[in-house]
């Protein structure tokens, strides 16, 4: 049975919209770099919206372009310049990011804030001499399920002007879609999976040996993502647990893990069919496979663009995406379930098998989910329970009888089950709306998360004691937007306190506090080498280290942004303040359905089937 169509408004779009411009003005600080000088611009102090000035140097390039013959291949440096360039404007986003903006394959280009008053410490030529005067660094890896997005979706600047004490911050694009994940068994033979993940890799690399010269502390970056960013982080978790070189000392993960959804081998059935699709799509299904990518670096670039949308627009509906990232390692092409660790590959094994091994850093970890994070990406017109167990049957195909079965018993049916909490839908939505939101939420996001703050506490070196060296810290937001929902991506705004630009601070007076909030503890954590978002405003017992309830060892403490605010629910005209900060401990009922999840990741997390590895 066919999935029920979908007409949902879809993260890609809902993460993508084009922010209002940065109210820039031009001749700004400059900065000398090994590549060349970069001549910023400036972003005028505001009360309302930018409370102190910041320099901006946008879309300084950190690889050549990825036209032509570099198309298809991992990124290239840059040469070094003597040339003067100007870096008072973002640069072309990635082909496929829905920005807004102008968009080409030389989009791999980074963006630096920092507060005005920021000066590089006299010194070496390239190197700053006075480690005690760095800045701490944020890097932002932006979302849109690794086929949109940009750089320049989460406002930055905002970030680093309302930020006390001060920070720099990046953003960056990364090729997405076919450019950046073209997974198939010829892509794995010619070593060329994964583009996008090594972008942001070619990224982190750059800002090592660059972000002193911007008044930036390289022994002192927070990476920071959501949704695919999210995800993409918990990829580099595992790569750099193999590497003497760790570019990055913290991380923040907002609602993506890489336990979410699916990571498979490139050998996939569902990779190999579109592939063949994709190749169907270019115009190219005849072309001999020593030929295909040096036919794929000739064509034009609004082919290629043209077939990788209509792949994700022909995917998008059962959330069975194309253009993911998938295992690289020297198993790949085998689909062997056995634990792998080459050097060179970025996901080299599945991503379960890694957490339960510990192959992954130890490092302090903010992360956390918003209550509905399914609402995006699930049909809205799903009315009967056959609907429901055709989404996920569709879904995750590893699924038996049997396990659609407990799913349904763990989330009763709103038509038939008198008992169901689901039953109440927003005007317009099918009947089993509210449900497949419960059921799809915990599936891709907040027990995959969970999962990721798990075995972060349980392999911690001091997991006994809730106080230990290398934290985890959870939250839920919980603010409702449409629909009367906390939505995937609704926290974005909040978090870089990006709000006064947009609406009238007075209209949203609940809201301002949860942004006071949520921005102080992200700034905390980014500031703070040990990763403490304390202290959190309005919280008077701080934010305390989760340490996982699965097994007994603690109780799962999270703290709660926003729970019972409507004031961004326009349909309603929401003027509910709610609580701005909260604590709760997952309940037994939250528990039992992640271990549901739990027990099934391996479904759908590019095996099929269930591995003989015991139950975690």
């Amino acid at each position: 049975m066919s999935p029920p169509p979908s007409t949902a408004t879809t993260a890609t779009t809902a993460l993508t919209t084009p922010p209002e411009p940065l109210p820039t003005t031009p001749g700004g600080a400059s900065i000398k770099l090994r590549q060349g000088t970069y001549i910023g611009a400036t972003i005028p102090a505001n009360p309302d919206t930018y409370p102190k000035a910041v320099d901006a140097f946008l879309g300084i390039p950190y690889a050549r372009s990825t036209a032509d013959e570099n198309r298809f291949r991992p990124a290239v440096p840059l040469p070094d310049s003597t040339s003067t360039f100007q870096a008072a404007a973002y640069g072309h986003a990635c082909l496929g990011a829905n920005s807004g903006r102008p968009e080409g394959e030389d989009c791999l280009n980074v963006n630096v804030f920092r507060p005005q008053s920021t000066e590089r410490v006299p010194g070496e030529v390239y190197g700053v001499a006075k480690a005690s005067h760095r800045l701490p660094v944020v890097i932002y890896v932006h979302g849109g399920g690794f086929n949109a997005g940009h750089g320049g979706e989460r406002n930055m600047a905002s970030f680093v002007s309302w930020a006390k004490p001060d920070i720099v911050a990046v953003s960056f694009n990364y090729r997405v879609g076919a450019f950046g994940f073209l997974p198939s068994a010829l892509t794995a033979r010619e070593g060329l999976l994964n583009l996008g993940l090594k972008d942001q890799q070619a990224l982190f690399a750059w800002v090592q040996a660059n972000i002193a010269e911007f008044g930036g502390d390289p022994d002192n970056v927070t990476i920071m993502g959501l949704s695919a960013g999210a995800h993409s982080i918990g990829h580099h978790l595992m790569y750099y647990s193999r590497s003497s070189s760790v570019p990055f000392a913290k991380a923040i993960l907002e609602s993506g893990a890489t336990t979410a959804r699916a990571t498979f081998y490139p050998t996939h059935h569902r990779h190999l069919i579109q592939f063949r699709e994709f190749l169907v799509a270019a115009g190219i299904e005849g072309v001999p496979e020593s030929s295909i990518f040096p036919t794929l670096r000739t064509l034009p670039a609004a082919t290629i663009l043209k077939a990788s949308k209509a792949l994700w627009n022909k995917y998008e509906p059962s959330v069975t995406w194309p253009f993911q990232p998938v295992i690289d390692g020297p198993n790949s092409l085998s689909n062997s379930s056995h634990s792998n660790t080459s050097v060179d590959a970025v996901i080299p094994d599945l991503p379960l098998l890694s957490w339960q091994q510990g192959r992954h850093l130890s490092i302090p970890v903010l992360t956390g989910f918003n209550t509905n994070e399914g609402t995006l990406f699930i049909p809205e017109k799903a009315n009967t329970t056959a609907d429901f167990r055709s989404f996920f049957s569709a879904l995750i195909p590893g699924f038996s009888p049997a396990d659609l079965d407990a799913l349904e018993a763990l989330y009763p049916d709103p038509v038939t089950d008198a008992s169901s909490p689901y039953k109440a839908v927003p005007e317009g939505k099918g009947a089993q709306w509210t449900r497949l939101d419960a059921a799809y939420s915990h599936y891709a996001y907040i027990c995959p998360v969970l999962q990721t703050a798990h075995f972060l506490s349980t392999y911690s070196p001091s997991a006994s004691n809730p106080s230990f060296s290398n934290p985890v810290y959870v939250y839920r937001y919980a603010a409702a937007s449409r629909w009367g929902t906390a939505n995937h991506g609704d926290e974005a705004p909040v978090v870089a306190h990006d709000m006064l630009n947009r609406t009238a601070a007075a209209a949203r007076p609940g809201l301002r506090k949860v942004a006071d909030a949520m921005h102080a503890a992200w700034v905390n954590f980014v500031v703070s080498p040990a990763g403490d978002p304390n202290p959190v405003s309005g919280q008077a017992g701080g934010w305390p280290a989760f340490v996982s309830p699965f097994g007994g060892r603690g109780k799962g403490e999270i703290v709660v942004f926003g729970e019972g605010n409507d004031e961004r629910w326009t349909e309603k005209g929401g003027k509910s303040a709610g609580t701005p900060v909260g604590l709760e401990a997952l309940t037994e009922w939250e528990l039992e359905r992640c271990r549901f999840w739990w027990d099934r990741v391996e479904l759908s997390e590019g095996v099929g089937k269930r591995l003989d590895r015991g139950r975690l």
